[in-house]
């Protein structure tokens, strides 16, 4: 049966959860609710200012009964303390709202690829490998990933290195080749590219409960690079010089695919490579 102005809760509305949220918005069946501390700026959709952690917002959460949470916060700082307030236990919270409540609410839950840093594996990891996380945030994150997937109602989205008009590092590291770190491979995945993934996923499962749809998944371009390749991309478009640098033993890092959105999804990327979205970006700066 299929549910009428199905609802979507985004928690966490920074740049790829507002992403997500305008794209949905252009699906006029779906209701779209944001929910962030301190909004701010425009937006396709309604961001309402909650606190996840504030004593009324599980009362909010049943009152509003979503079909969808997007799982999307995100720490105010790279310290163990930040993480685990916010991944494991902001998630453990709506999750045991939905349980305690018998919602039947699906959350998917934004997570990152750091969870693979201890695996060393030199081949592609896919979807289906499982994680060995070397450090605290890595660890807390499969953490985060167990009460996320421990029942039928949670996914996992994995996310690779984000880029995008509005996320430069990498231009700016480009510039500065006196900042440059140990060549190793990296995982990229345009911003838009990232939003309009998840979106996707969720509207085949949407329409169709049977679609099968892994518990994890990593949202990348499946195209792993040296990260010297595309600094040197970078400055090529930029009118630098090229840096030669002299290679310290071998790449290191590891390569990430998904096998899910290459194959099974058949989604069509704005930009399948690194040096399609940077040459735009770098034209748009250039106006």
């Amino acid at each position: 049966m299929e549910i009428a102005k199905p609802k979507v809760i985004i928690v966490g509305c920074g740049n790829l959860g507002k992403k997500i949220g305008d794209i949905f918005a252009q699906h006029e069946n779906f209701q779209i609710l944001g929910v962030k501390r301190n909004p701010s700026g425009q937006s396709n959709f309604p961001i309402l200012a909650k606190d996840i952690f504030a004593n009324d917002f599980s009362a909010w959460i049943v009152a509003e009964n979503p079909n969808y949470i997007i799982y999307s916060a995100t720490p105010a700082s790279s310290n163990s303390k930040d993480y685990e307030k916010i991944y494991v236990e902001g998630l453990r919270k709506i999750t045991g709202i939905i349980e305690s409540q018998k919602l039947q609410t699906k959350v998917f839950f934004i997570s990152s690829t750091r969870v693979f840093n201890g695996n060393a594996n030199l081949e592609a990891l896919d979807d289906h490998d499982e994680i060995n996380p070397n450090d605290e945030q890595g660890r807390i994150l499969g953490q985060a990933e167990c009460i996320a997937t421990k029942n039928d109602k949670g996914f996992v989205f994995r996310l690779t290195g984000i880029y995008g008009v509005d996320r430069t590092m990498m231009i700016r590291l480009a510039q500065d080749q006196q900042s440059w770190p140990e060549n190793r491979f990296t995982n990229r995945i345009y911003d838009e590219d990232a939003a309009n993934i998840i979106v996707n996923i969720i509207l085949n499962k949407h329409l169709d409960p049977k679609f099968n749809l892994p518990l994890t998944i990593n949202i990348t371009d499946s195209r792993p690079v040296e990260l010297y390749l595309v600094l040197n991309f970078i400055r090529k478009k930029l009118n630098l010089p090229e840096v030669f640098l002299e290679p310290i033993g071998s790449v290191v890092g590891k390569k990430i695919i998904s096998t899910f959105v290459s194959k099974q999804l058949n989604y069509q990327f704005k930009h399948p490579s690194f040096e399609s979205g940077y040459t735009e970006i770098i034209q748009k700066m250039a106006r």
